[in-house]
């Protein structure tokens, strides 16, 4: 890891540029741009070596420099930075569609058989990498940088181009199919990812080989959407979350998704209004929120902003930096902890194989994390093939509609039989119908249904579910809710709104098949869901999943380590810090009304907030964490703290010593 794990304060300028802006560059200096990034506070400066379209911003002999350039704009600031302390890292954009658009033979290649494949950027397995790609590289590390983010290395769409078909009539002895319905397109699709995985390890044993102290990072790498262990020689994981519905959730899912490898992560927050490239501004409330975010899970950020197209940088981007790093340092004490093991969040492996796009669909994660977020329940989201032994560690897992492969089911199984508690839904019966007390047949008809609870579960109308159900018979379990049908007539006249749900074709028609179940398994329980609970919370967001969710947790986990109790929109995390003490993270965070996304928090009205904690022993000291950014009242009764926090405005920490 190197230097990059002892820095924090981190700025990324954006500067895609067409080839035909006539002004690249005119307005900066990159002096006095050195100097105003040290004035506010940063460290490390992320700058463009090669942008999205393929132009390259420093004096390169292999491809293609930005043809309005008359400078080596790289070697500046790496000049500059030198001169003042700070670090820079070099941006590499891997689409390169210039070349695409010069060598039509590297192109990257769709088909009409899967709709969004075609592409304009270079394929991977073309001759690009040895002629372009590892040539520029090499020119790069001639340069004083201290390290590389690489942005879209990595594989997106399927590719069908004549290199690709050539490479894997070599490896796998057939031609590449043309169809997700082709029965080998998984296993294509498992060769395609590594195809990316094997580049990623290739570039960085290139890079080590000339520059070891080179920290090298790569854009959206090793997340929920395309999984996978990150090889020790990976120094950083980065990724710029999607920030057009709700920016603190996604950094709050991908830094608890990245705690699993024990690898610096950092989290681009940018100052834009609508993501990259508006030039707008969004909140400084917003902007703090999200910053805490990263923090209270582990995580730090790094500022984001877009050079005007003359070179110029705007001021304002520069003041909230400042405000960004300065609010970083006042928390510098709370950086370095690891996450306590309460409720994990089960990835599977198998569910990964089976998938029929390149990127992972991981709604069903999501609608997890979002759930437990709300419940206020801290949860670490696992691989569960990598988590081994560590599994033992929490008090409950939820595996959320993730088919587990044989080894993740028999982990799971012995996780239960030792007394552990599980939360499974829809297609996770897969392997586990032994542990969960069913026996399952296939899915229902249709993409609706309805859960009916029973008396013991709190009895109430049938919840509407948007997805699949399970058809299963009870094998030991005890039911606690049957599933209803949605209602379908006999003859379709085809008129308009036949479909529609409340014109009678979904009313709930009771089956008196169990969807709820609950099975004791040695010491632990399990209940399994079968419906895609989770899915549904992710895109529905029905109030009432959450709810029922709620009761099922609270029959598993009665007596539980940490729970936030209110209010909702609190989001909250439990850590240890290097000194073994506890830190409960606390952010607030309530978004303004708005008819369009992303919703913004306009400003944050401070609010009180509780939690529990139960502790092995009685604390020694407990305080806020940044002093000032809240107060503080609190008892310890009966093993178990119980923590009033007062006027928290965007985020405190309580620190408790034992």
């Amino acid at each position: 890891m190197g230097w990059y794990s002892s820095i924090t304060s981190k700025m990324h300028f954006d500067y895609h540029t067409p080839v035909h802006a006539d002004i690249v560059a005119n307005s900066f200096d990159a002096e006095s741009f050195v100097e105003e990034l040290k004035r506010a506070g940063c460290e490390v400066v992320y700058f463009f070596a090669k942008d999205v379209f393929g132009n390259c911003y420093w004096d390169t002999k292999v491809s293609f420099k930005h043809p309005h350039l008359r400078r080596d704009l790289l070697g500046e600031v790496v000049e500059a930075a030198g001169e003042r302390g700070v670090r820079v890292v070099a941006y590499y954009n891997a689409l390169d569609l210039i070349n695409a658009k010069g060598h039509p033979e590297w192109r990257h290649r769709g088909s009409e058989s899967v709709p969004g494949s075609e592409g304009f950027y270079v394929c991977f397995n073309s001759p690009w990498l040895d002629e372009v790609f590892f040539p520029e590289l090499g020119e790069l590390l001639e340069y004083s940088i201290s390290g590389l983010f690489f942005d879209f290395l990595y594989v997106q769409h399927p590719c069908f181009c004549d290199w690709c078909e050539a490479r894997h009539r070599g490896e796998r002895g057939a031609p590449i199919p043309r169809s997700p319905s082709d029965p080998n397109w998984t296993r294509y699709l498992e060769w395609w990812r590594g195809v990316g995985e094997r580049l990623i390890r290739r570039t960085l044993a290139f890079v080590k080989s000339r520059r070891p102290d080179v920290a090298v990072g790569v854009n959206w790498a090793y997340t929920p959407r395309q999984p996978g262990e990150p090889p020790p020689e990976l120094d950083y994981l980065v990724l710029d979350p999607y920030e057009l519905d709700c920016p603190v959730l996604n950094i709050s899912y991908h830094a608890r998704y990245w705690e699993q490898f024990g690898k610096p992560r950092d989290i681009y927050v940018t100052r834009f209004a609508l993501w990259w490239g508006d030039c707008g501004f969004k909140p400084p409330d917003e902007l703090l929120a999200e910053c805490a975010t990263a923090i209270a899970n582990g995580a730090t950020f790094i500022v984001g902003d877009h050079l005007y197209v003359d070179g110029s940088c705007e001021p304002t981007a520069l003041e909230l930096a400042t405000k960004s790093f300065e609010f970083l340092r006042e928390r510098e004490a709370l950086l370095g902890s690891r996450s306590v093991p309460c409720v994990a969040v089960v990835q599977s492996v198998e569910e990964i194989k089976r998938s029929v796009s390149v990127f992972v669909d991981d709604d069903p994660l999501r609608g997890a994390h979002e759930l437990l977020v709300e419940l206020g329940l801290h949860h670490d989201i696992l691989l569960g093939e990598l988590a081994g032994e560590r599994i033992f560690e929490y008090e409950l897992v939820v595996v959320p509609e993730q088919r587990p492969s044989p080894a993740l089911a028999e982990l799971l199984a012995e996780y239960v039989r030792s007394g552990g508690a599980l939360l499974a839904t829809c297609s996770a019966v897969e392997g586990l119908e032994g542990v969960l007390g069913v026996e399952a047949s296939g899915y229902a008809q249709g993409e609706n249904g309805y859960i009916v609870p029973s008396l013991e579960l709190g009895s109430g109308p049938p919840l509407f579910v948007r997805g699949r159900f399970v058809k299963i018979k009870a094998r030991g379990a005890r039911v606690l809710a049957t599933r209803a049908d949605p209602y379908a007539p006999p003859l379709r006249e085809g008129l308009p709104y036949e479909d529609w749900l409340g014109a009678g074709y979904g009313s709930p028609v009771p089956t008196g098949e169990p969807a709820v179940c609950e099975a004791k398994h040695g010491k632990g329980r399990a209940i399994y869901v079968a419906a895609e609970l989770f899915r549904c919370y992710r895109s529905y967001q029905n109030w009432a999943i959450r709810e029922l969710a709620k009761r099922l947790l609270d029959r598993l986990l009665p007596v539980r380590r940490f729970e936030r109790v209110r209010p909702r929109t609190v989001e909250a995390s439990l850590r240890r810090a290097p000194d073994g003490s506890y830190l409960v993270h606390l952010v607030n965070w309530r978004a303004g009304r708005g008819y369009a996304l992303p919703m913004h928090a306009w400003e944050l009205e401070p609010v009180d907030t509780e939690f529990k904690l139960r502790l092995e022993g009685e604390p020694r000291s407990i305080e806020v964490l940044p002093r000032g950014s809240a107060e503080l009242e609190w008892k310890f009764r009966d093993g178990v703290l119980e923590a009033l926090v007062k006027k928290l405005r965007i985020h405190a920490a309580v620190k408790v010593e034992l």
